[in-house]
């Protein structure tokens, strides 16, 4: 859990103690402005907040819980008056108690999630504060809660220059048969502190750690390889899906990012920097092909936050974080791509004649980084920086592979920046061949559409899925079939072992890895284009038996994943879910579910 997903909670929490008189005394509301307003908490405040507990509420699958239609309204006001108490002298060290006080006793996090997690970002709320002038509620709550649908207002409103014309036409597939193949690893977070045979029900964002005492019975014990529950992946888990994964063959590995653990409350530059070269080391030292990676939201310390240039103070710099990879990275894509990593985390490079990767830092549209609030028009000019780097490839008649971690259209990318990285996948739809990010931990793929004529697919992104079980699903990894010559994406396969069945072995046993299926096979397409990955969405509309498939493939047949099943509401968000990549436009979400409907 980031700051700003912290005081979300506070803010969504704090609607529930002041929307309703008839259901919260007045005495509470009055009691929580006496906590504002003098620093001090009412005797009776604790035990009355205990009425309107709210436990794990930014933990996954917990956000539709608490959503409420006016929410939005309370967090403006609410956001107002804190950014008027800290212009009226309020010290770093009174908001914080303020905030720590809140987050413990509504039983949001532990007393030690809320005070790390408030100690390592309130700095960067109290600098934008402090630095914006004009800084309103609208652009903090329409960032940072923008899932619960709130309004910007006039802010987030910019566009990118892009070239008049369109890509032109590609060649399409040969049908000769001739490919190479990909790997595609994503979200390993690695923990050190991982404990085998550890506490699993640990009440913290993440458990299996050593400092979190004995498991109060075997249902509650951490197996040996990792854990359905908010557990990461211990190093021999890393070893083991790399030795795996070499069976296979393949030409390059895209890494889609986030290497450190969900233990947030506790990063360091220090920690963070040993796993990440750790990894990377790894990897160099495994593989004897080219390795392309992307930063994770997880990398920076604290996690999410990317401040760009127009931020002043070095404290709060992740210049650290690009000198650190710019070496390696080198070194693992084969040539030096200093230059730009050092500016923003991204890179470019021609693996072979008429083929060009680009890796773009997709975190800039995260919605928990802060500094977009401060400033949030094109981090880093990537998004301008990739548009001129697509439209030389397109001169020189280059196929595109784009990796990113965050997809455009979930509700943690910002939209704006959805809608401008949108925009870039239709004026080169034809260039771009392939789409790769991670992030949600879930095998998903997405399908882009012309805007100017809604049924056209133009583009699709696939999802890495991850090696990290967090949560209730498998560890996987994919392998992409790629066309040697116009390297389209023809199919892929994933691989997956069940966890229940590998932590029910020796430790000195390795995991059953098996194909859970083919993209091509499961869902009857010829190949990963646009056109024909359009045609599983109407066939999922008709045939509900294939989101069934769906589900079970996004969970990677996870046995606590899959276990409660998905029903029709289930079946259309995740409808939904794979048309979507712009937050907020639901026009092929309407779509597809219409046409469910019509189904049934």
């Amino acid at each position: 859990m980031a700051f700003a997903q912290l005081v979300s909670a506070l803010i969504l929490s704090s609607f529930f103690l002041t929307v309703t008189p008839t259901e919260v005394p007045e005495s509470v509301t009055n009691e929580i402005k006496e906590l504002f307003k003098t620093g001090q908490a009412p005797k009776n405040l604790a035990k009355d907040l205990e009425n309107f507990r709210m436990p794990r509420l930014f933990r996954e699958g917990m956000e539709n819980t608490y959503e409420h239609p006016v929410i939005c309204f309370f967090c403006n006001l609410l956001v107002d008056l804190a950014i008027g108490e800290r212009r009226l002298g309020a010290s770093r060290e009174v908001l914080a108690k303020e905030i720590e006080f809140i987050c413990v006793h509504l039983g949001i996090e532990s007393e030690r999630v809320c005070t790390g997690v408030i100690d390592l970002n309130i700095d960067v709320f109290l600098y934008i504060v402090d630095n914006y002038p004009n800084l309103d509620s609208h652009r903090v709550c329409g960032s940072v809660l923008q899932s619960l649908g709130c309004s910007p207002g006039d802010n987030f409103e910019w566009s990118i220059e892009l070239p008049s014309g369109s890509s032109p036409v590609r060649p399409k597939p040969n049908d000769t048969l001739d490919s190479f193949k990909i790997l595609q690893l994503s979200d390993i977070h690695y923990d050190p502190n991982y404990k085998p045979y550890g506490n699993a029900d640990c009440g913290e964002p993440i458990c299996c750690q050593t400092d979190q005492g004995e498991p109060s019975s075997p249902e509650n014990t951490c197996g040996y390889w990792t854990d359905y529950r908010e557990a990461d992946v211990p190093w021999h888990l890393i070893e083991e899906t790399v030795r795996q994964a070499k069976t296979q063959e393949f030409e390059y590995v895209y890494y889609t990012g986030d290497i450190i653990s969900h233990r947030v409350w506790e990063t360091s530059i220090r920690n963070n920097s040993q796993s990440i070269s750790d990894l990377f080391t790894y990897f160099k030292q495994s593989f004897d092909v080219p390795v392309y990676p992307v930063f994770g939201n997880h990398e920076p310390h604290p996690l999410d936050l990317w401040p760009t240039e127009s931020v002043k103070d070095e404290k709060f710099s992740v210049q650290w974080l690009f000198e650190l990879v710019s070496g390696p990275w080198s070194e693992l894509v084969g040539q030096d791509i200093s230059e730009t990593v050092l500016k923003g985390g991204y890179y470019t490079v021609s693996p072979k004649p008429g083929f060009r990767i680009i890796a773009i830092n997709g975190n800039l549209c995260y919605t928990y980084n802060w500094w977009l609030i401060f400033n949030d028009v094109d981090p880093y000019g990537q998004l301008q920086w990739l548009t001129e780097t697509l439209l030389e490839a397109e001169k020189n008649n280059e196929s595109v592979h784009i990796l990113s971690h965050v997809p455009s259209g979930t509700s943690e990318s910002l939209s704006v920046w959805g809608r401008e990285y949108s925009r870039i996948i239709e004026r080169f739809a034809n260039t771009i061949t392939g789409q790769f990010n991670g992030h949600t931990h879930r095998d998903q793929f997405h399908v882009y559409y012309n805007s100017s004529n809604p049924t056209q697919p133009i583009g699709t992104a696939f999802n890495g899925a991850s090696v990290t079980p967090y949560t209730a699903s498998n560890p996987s990894y994919k392998i992409y079939d790629v066309d040697s010559t116009t390297f389209d994406l023809l199919d892929y396969e994933e691989w997956t072992f069940n966890l229940t069945l590998a932590n029910s072995k020796s430790s000195n046993e390795s995991p059953d890895w098996y194909k859970l299926y083919s993209f091509t096979e499961a869902f009857g397409v010829d190949n990963l284009s646009p056109v024909e990955v359009d045609k599983v969405l109407y066939k999922m509309a008709e045939n509900h038996s294939l989101l069934d498939d769906y589900f079970l493939f996004k969970f990677r047949n996870g046995d606590a994943g899959i276990k409660d099943g998905c029903d029709d509401k289930c079946k259309k968000d995740n409808l939904c879910e794979i048309a979507t990549t712009v937050y907020g436009v639901d026009v092929h979400c309407n779509r597809f579910t219409d046409l469910y409907d019509k189904g049934q």
